[in-house]
């Protein structure tokens, strides 16, 4: 799988792509999950074409079924070297409350990281926590970050700052305020 992110990673930064890399390889770069489950991939939408057509020529681009939990503007699915890679722009999900709209931007990208000589972007477990708890399903995750949180601290306590800008469920605010709080 590191192989495949590593070439994918190479194309997409030849290519001038902002994007970063998010989701179990994330939580797995943190040492919170041993066996990522595939690749997700956050894109500017300014490169989302660019790095459709990159991805196509290297893998199998699959057909998506919308679902009624995201919005999102742009998700592809494709199969490189047998492993799938969700690629995500405009990233959003519906919740009770309303929409969420997860921005991804220079700001978003926690570190980067070499894997097999190539520099992959990483994004940060403060969107990831924002992120899961909006996702049904995902509270062990959810439970996971805020552990590592509390061993760890918050490294970009302004990215939970600007999600609070967003439209979120009171709940998942007075969460991300009690960490804000530590």
């Amino acid at each position: 799988m590191f192989n495949t992110l590593s070439y994918i990673g190479e194309k997409l930064n030849k290519a001038n792509v902002l994007w970063g890399v998010g989701a179990s390889i994330l939580l797995n770069q943190f040492g919170l999950v041993d066996k990522p489950n595939d690749i997700d991939i956050f894109v500017d939408i300014k490169d989302i074409d660019k790095a459709d057509e990159l991805l196509k020529a290297i893998g199998e681009k699959k057909t998506y079924e919308k679902t009624s939990a995201y919005s999102t503007r742009y998700f592809y699915e494709y199969v490189v070297n047998g492993i799938d890679v969700d690629v995500m722009a405009g990233f959003v999900i519906n919740h009770d409350s309303g929409l969420y709209e997860y921005i991804f931007d220079y700001k978003s990208i926690l570190e980067f990281r070499k894997i097999s000589g190539i520099e992959i972007p990483f994004t940060s477990l403060e969107d990831w926590y924002v992120i899961y708890q909006l996702i049904p399903g995902r509270e062990a995750k959810v439970k996971m970050i805020e552990e590592y949180f509390l061993s760890n601290g918050v490294q970009k306590i302004f990215l939970l700052e600007r999600a609070l800008q967003g439209c979120l469920p009171l709940e998942v605010r007075k969460r991300i305020e009690n960490i804000l709080s530590l």
